[in-house]
């Protein structure tokens, strides 16, 4: 009887040394359900990464504040030319200029035939748009007049505008012209002077006839819309001094105004055109302050079909 009770205290012993050690789960639940709320939060803390294959222009600037500093990085189109990071300062003299960004202008069933809906305004978009700039009372300017404007840091219209339409496309002269004649509108042709004539391209006749509409000026955008930012010097010197030429015998326009093909720049390019003598140049940076700070890379929107109130006019 002794040795029973004796064996049933060592069972009890073992018992409660074992009791002692034993941690429920509900602990194990509650430590697990803390640690995926720490690794939750510092996931939230993170920088945020897009994916988007689009342009991405990351800008710290209140365009309001024309003489706070502005930082603009730069990504270039997906599959296009590189164009590496740039900073551009709002500094020096600066004016509130929007330069407007268009490419074709034709219906958008038309677009869509040809594939081309992502460079496209609608020409209706198109004419409900430049009839919104003279309803608000926004004059219409050429690139070589804020050229000059900011070189020589005077004055222009209030509420000026500068529309331009890149390379040069033959729907430029069927569509956009009217509208412009319509509404009495300058534009600007960025020409790239050796496509002229081939596919949807203008023919030269067109482009005279837009010439003595009095409404445009052409910019250069090199012989055959070459990135100026690849490192093959004399191919860079021969597309701005053929595309140059070409625009100036075929239309007795002098041209000191650069438009860079797809955006794409770098400081070597900047040197180029600067010793070539060109006053200024076009990118695709947007930004609706132009400066003579950064006269060699001045900012423009890219418009699409929608109202001009969505960017910011």
């Amino acid at each position: 009887m002794a040795k029973i009770k004796k064996s049933k205290r060592k069972m009890v012993k073992r018992t409660t040394r074992k009791a002692k050690v034993k941690i429920p789960i509900s602990y194990f639940a509650l430590l697990f359900f803390i640690l995926i709320g720490i690794f939750i939060f510092g996931l939230s803390k993170m920088p945020n990464i897009s994916s988007t294959n689009s342009i991405k222009i990351h800008s710290k600037i209140l365009l309001n504040k024309p003489k706070e500093a502005v930082k603009v990085l730069i990504t270039p189109y997906p599959a296009k030319p590189a164009v590496s990071p740039t900073f551009a300062p709002l500094a020096g003299y600066c004016l509130r200029v929007p330069v407007l960004m268009y490419h074709h202008i034709q219906p958008e069933a038309q677009s869509r035939e040809k594939g081309q809906t992502s460079l496209t305004v609608d020409n209706g978009f198109f004419d409900q748009q430049m009839s919104y700039l003279v309803q608000a009372g926004y004059t219409s300017i050429f690139a070589n007049e804020l050229t000059d404007a900011l070189r020589n840091h005077t004055g222009l219209p209030a509420k000026s505008v500068v529309i331009t339409m890149d390379d040069g496309y033959s729907d430029n002269f069927t569509y956009a012209l009217p509208v412009l004649q319509k509404y009495n509108l300058k534009a600007n042709i960025m020409l790239a002077s050796g496509l002229m004539g081939n596919g949807d391209m203008l023919t030269w006749d067109q482009v005279k006839g837009l010439k003595s509409s009095g409404l445009i000026y052409f910019t250069n955008h090199t012989w055959s819309h070459y990135a100026i930012s690849n490192n093959n010097q004399e191919k860079v010197n021969m597309e701005i001094d053929t595309g140059k030429s070409v625009i100036e015998n075929q239309t007795g326009q002098s041209v000191n105004v650069f438009t860079y093909p797809y955006g794409a720049f770098n400081n070597n390019s900047i040197a180029i055109l600067a010793q070539k003598g060109y006053a200024s140049a076009f990118t695709e940076i947007p930004g609706q302050y132009q400066c003579d700070s950064f006269i060699m890379t001045l900012h423009r929107t890219r418009v699409g079909n929608s109202s001009l109130l969505n960017y910011g006019l």
